[in-house]
């Protein structure tokens, strides 16, 4: 007896029964026999991953449990620490050593002139051979000698020489992206800005055009950063600019100057109080653009800014001068027209 054309074969390979279960997972349906292979295959496929599950968290357990994985890192740490140490220590000791011989050296010095006085008062007394005139310079010459004796140490002080690096900082470098979100917003303007959306969005107000400024909350002072923005410019042909400051730089509206004080690019291209590294030919020019999306980039450690324009793809980096712009730093940005806007998109520090 054959099978009823409204009835469906079981799909398994060479079976003539009529499927009584379709199996939701692979579509297929299957007779009687073949519904419970079918799940003591797929029973044994999940007891393959259950095994390797826990194979996989046996291996972090082990890893959580060994004291030598991190071992070989922190012997590094641990010899820059000391080599750290020791550089220091000798650099100490030369500077005391310095210290030493050019207070014994101006001592010598001063017993000597002291000596060769007391052989000239001998001389004098026993030839009794001397007026008032020699007895003031004497006198002087006394009153010298006690001067330097006073100056001794204290004409000499201790100090730094910032451009010269002692002890190299250490960083962890690794292929994993890492990053730590931080809460940079726009908290103050000079000039007519509405800052909203809690510090994301500042745009400026008014009917005419006017220098106005948008500084940013967050300092940075070491590390390296990523911030994210939109610059939104009602005409094309004035310009806006991203900067950096140093937080100690004071901002009038209608005195300070961009060049002088901090470090950016301006919307047409031009760079702001600084000269570029010669690590990117190709400039292209923000000019034309009425949008655009920039990624900022703050290296503290190394001095230096840079940025990623996510329209052309260029990218463009600068060298910054602490004498001119110390640290801590602020982003500063310079609106212009009336209606231009910057928004913030992002902010993170990159680890």
């Amino acid at each position: 007896m054959s099978l009823s054309s409204s009835k469906t074969r079981c799909t398994s390979n060479d079976c003539k029964n009529v499927g009584i279960l379709k199996c939701e997972g692979c579509s297929q349906t299957f007779c009687r026999t073949h519904v419970i292979e079918h799940r003591d295959f797929l029973s044994h496929q999940l007891d393959g991953v259950v095994l390797e599950h826990d194979t996989l968290q046996q291996m972090v357990m082990e890893q959580e449990n060994k004291e030598n994985d991190y071992h070989s890192l922190f012997k590094q740490i641990d010899k820059w620490e000391q080599d750290s140490i020791t550089k220091i220590q000798q650099t100490a000791n030369e500077v005391r050593q310095e210290i030493e011989t050019l207070i014994g050296s101006q001592r010598e010095h001063i017993s000597k002139e002291l000596h060769d006085l007391a052989k000239q008062l001998r001389k004098a007394r026993e030839d009794d051979d001397f007026i008032e005139t020699d007895l003031r310079i004497w006198t002087d010459i006394l009153e010298k000698l006690k001067h330097d004796v006073y100056k001794v140490s204290s004409s000499m002080t201790v100090s730094e020489d910032p451009t010269k690096l002692l002890v190299a900082k250490i960083f962890i470098s690794s292929s994993v992206s890492q990053y730590l979100e931080i809460d940079e917003r726009l908290e103050k303007s000079i000039g007519n800005v509405c800052i909203t959306e809690n510090g994301h969005l500042a745009h400026r107000l008014g009917l005419e055009r006017e220098r106005t400024f948008v500084i940013g909350k967050h300092e940075y002072s070491s590390g390296k950063y990523k911030i994210r923005f939109v610059m939104n410019k009602k005409n094309s042909k004035f310009v806006m600019s991203f900067n950096i400051i140093s937080k100690y730089t004071r901002i009038q509206q209608h005195e300070f100057e961009l060049s002088k004080s901090s470090y950016g690019w301006y919307s047409d291209g031009d760079t702001c109080g600084g000269v570029e590294l010669p690590s990117n030919k190709n400039k292209y020019s923000m000019e034309s653009e009425t949008t655009s999306e920039i990624e900022f980039l703050l290296d503290c450690d190394n001095q230096k800014i840079g940025y990623f324009n996510e329209r052309t793809k260029n990218r463009r980096e600068m060298k910054i001068n602490l004498t001119k712009c110390p640290l801590p730093w602020k982003l500063l940005f310079y609106l212009y027209d009336v209606e231009d806007s910057v928004r913030l998109l992002s902010s993170k520090q990159l680890l």
